[in-house]
């Protein structure tokens, strides 16, 4: 039996239509609704047999839906909720895909509780350097992490059924709270992130040719730097104070092995990559 008669996803794009895919697939939902600003963007889902739903208006399509999963870019997601909150009800659970979540939990469990909603914040810990719908896939939540963020006065039932949506998406769920969930995604998200980037940054200050000389360990390295500028900054803006902490720390761990390097300590430097190669290895 679905767990939900109807699923509206806010926002078809990687993450969006990837969720629309993997509910229908799993038939997590007897019904999937899809709302995008762009027309166009409808016109797509409509061709698709995941879709079984088009609302071009976001006050309509979160009406008599259990489940709204605000899938739009972090930098509107405080202004999406403020469009739909007051429009769904407490049969409603109200959750997004953000990378960053204590600003935008805080405000939307303050409002929630003015309105009689639920919003409980998810961040699966999925997606690709590419974006928008034509990269979606329904494995895309496969054997992946999950983080939500409660309130500790977030009603346990909701939670549980969230956890449970996640879960039948075939991803492992942790329960953090918003705050540390930032701190976490500093480290193991935004920070590989900037460090891709800078390394890709510095390349393209040396010779052209000299990319086409380079092996694939470049380009493994490189890869996620071919995200979404735009996304990224709004990212990175987001979550800046506990990802300029990362950094130092990071900067830190360069500066011992410079240290190493320079004085010419090869046992330290060697332990320095046996340690990495070991945490390597959990990742």
């Amino acid at each position: 039996m679905p767990l939900f008669h109807r699923v509206t996803i806010l926002g078809p794009g990687l993450l969006g239509a990837s969720l629309c895919m993997a509910v229908k697939e799993r038939m997590i939902a007897e019904k999937v609704r899809v709302w995008a600003r762009k027309q166009s963007a409808l016109e797509l889902c409509k061709q698709e047999k995941w879709c079984d739903e088009t609302e071009p208006n976001i006050k309509d399509a979160v009406k008599d839906t259990e489940l709204v999963i605000i899938c739009t870019p972090v930098n509107t997601i405080e202004e999406t909720l403020s469009e739909i909150i007051q429009e769904s009800t407490e049969n409603t659970i109200i959750t997004d895909v953000g990378s960053v979540k204590e600003k935008i939990c805080r405000i939307a469990h303050a409002e929630s509780q003015s309105y009689n909603s639920i919003f409980i914040g998810s961040h699966p810990m999925a997606g690709s350097e590419k974006s928008g719908m034509q990269y979606a896939r329904s494995d895309l939540f496969d054997h992946r992490t999950c983080m939500i963020t409660p309130f500790p006065d977030d009603p346990a039932e909701k939670v549980s059924i969230l956890e449970s949506f996640w879960v039948q998406l075939g991803m492992n769920v942790q329960q953090k709270s918003p705050k540390e969930h930032d701190k976490i995604v500093a480290s193991v998200s935004h920070l590989p992130h900037l460090i891709a980037s800078t390394l890709a940054e510095y390349l393209s200050h040396r010779p052209e040719d000299w990319l086409e000389m380079s092996g694939q360990g470049l380009k493994d390295t490189s890869r996620i730097a071919g995200g979404d500028p735009l996304l990224w900054r709004e990212i990175m803006k987001s979550n800046r104070f506990f990802l300029l902490d990362a950094l130092d720390s990071w900067l830190g761990s360069v500066n011992d092995f410079k240290k190493n390097l320079t004085e010419e300590r090869w046992e330290e430097l060697e332990n320095y990559l046996a340690k990495a190669k070991k945490c390597q290895t959990k990742i």
